[in-house]
């Protein structure tokens, strides 16, 4: 993968876009106008996260590659403020990297202007066309990515990046006294994990049982790379999911365990809205041997009974404490059963990297 950095990172979810140092650079204008073109802002950013921990081999990928950001898709989209509205204004040339630095270049404010930073990374090494004056939200609708099949996550040498968006808090005018503190960049995916007996990221296991596979059913295939439908934001969690409306639904997604215990940084899809019942809504088939045969038990995502809805940047985590009972001999009598299993699981969701809490609940296993 062509220039693919990798940041490490704790239990922080967010990416820090941090302004460095500014410096004005004055331009000529061309020899036919003899006037002098607007200046420039040269503004150096610095991606910072924290220390990553160690993680076991079991997992597909780590926080680096959760974490990545490829320069080729690193993308600053500059906004005008006027009142309540903010209209596209240009997008900066490519970003350069230089000594660990990136260097991004922008148009010094003119009298009152103010303007608003929008940072897309890893949506496409070319956004597309956006007209000057286009509503920020208009702009914002446009920028979608594919999320078709199992997203990538072979290895730490072979998978694709996560799609990230984030954005200034504040208009401000660009000179060379701006200082634009931090943009936090909030991953466009959500992340569920899988485990018998497990205690953050580690599974101990569950007597008599052994997970093999896990399949997720009625994904959508397609993600914004911002929340445009969210208009508040709390602890890195949107309020509100944002889909495409021309989105569709993936065949059955199926992911196979190696360690007998969890899938791990494995299964990351786009935002879902939450169903209205068992037919409708995103569940999971998870398929494992008891009492030597191999049986499926269906998990519906809920918390206090009620479907819940899969949102960016939140980690969900299906604990699976005991199995009881054999469960269905196909996965497709799993997914369409109603006869309650004897299986005991919890779910929480939280902010990705973390420690807030969206909720918890325990699992229906229909």
């Amino acid at each position: 993968m062509t220039q693919l950095l990798k940041y490490k990172s704790g239990k922080m979810t967010a990416l820090s876009v941090i302004v460095f140092t500014a410096t004005i650079v004055a331009m000529l204008a061309s020899c036919d106008t003899a006037q002098l073109e607007i200046p420039e802002v040269q503004l150096t950013l610095r991606l910072s996260l924290p220390e990553a921990g160690e993680y076991a081999r079991t997992r597909a990928i780590t926080a680096d590659e959760e974490n990545a950001i490829d320069i080729e898709q690193l993308k600053v989209l500059v906004f005008k403020v006027e009142g309540t509205s903010e209209l596209f204004a240009y997008e900066t040339p490519q970003i350069q990297l230089q000594a660990n630095r990136y260097t991004v270049t922008l148009k010094q404010s003119q009298a009152e202007e103010k303007y608003r930073l929008v940072v897309i990374a890893n949506a496409g090494k070319q956004l597309p066309a956006i007209q000057e004056n286009t509503p920020k939200d208009e702009v914002l609708r446009k920028i979608t990515f594919s999320a078709s099949g199992n997203w990538n996550t072979a290895g730490p040498s072979d998978y694709t990046p996560f799609p990230m968006w984030g954005e200034s808090a504040t208009a401000q005018s660009i000179t060379s006294a701006t200082t634009l503190g931090s943009i936090t960049l909030l991953r466009a995916l959500a992340r569920i994990d899988v485990g018998c007996g497990l205690k953050e990221e580690t599974a101990t296991g569950v007597g008599g049982f052994a997970l093999k596979t896990v399949s997720i059913y009625r994904t959508n295939n397609k993600g914004y790379a911002a929340p445009v439908d969210s208009k508040t934001i709390t602890d890195n969690v949107v309020s509100a999911v944002s889909v495409p409306s021309d989105a569709g639904t993936n065949d059955v997604l199926t992911y196979t365990c190696t360690d007998d215990k969890s899938l791990l940084r494995t299964i990351y899809i786009a935002e879902a809205e939450q169903g209205t019942n068992k037919d409708n809504n995103i569940c999971l088939v998870i398929g494992g041997i008891y009492t030597g045969n191999t049986y499926y038990y269906r998990v519906d995502l809920t918390v206090n009974g009620s479907y819940i809805p899969i949102k960016r940047n939140c980690r969900y985590i299906v604990n699976i404490k005991a199995v009881n009972s054999i469960g269905y001999t196909t996965e497709e009598e799993a997914l369409h059963g109603d006869i309650v299993l004897s299986v005991t699981a919890d779910l929480s969701a939280e902010a990705w990297g973390s420690q807030t809490e969206a909720g918890k609940g325990t699992i229906t296993l229909l």
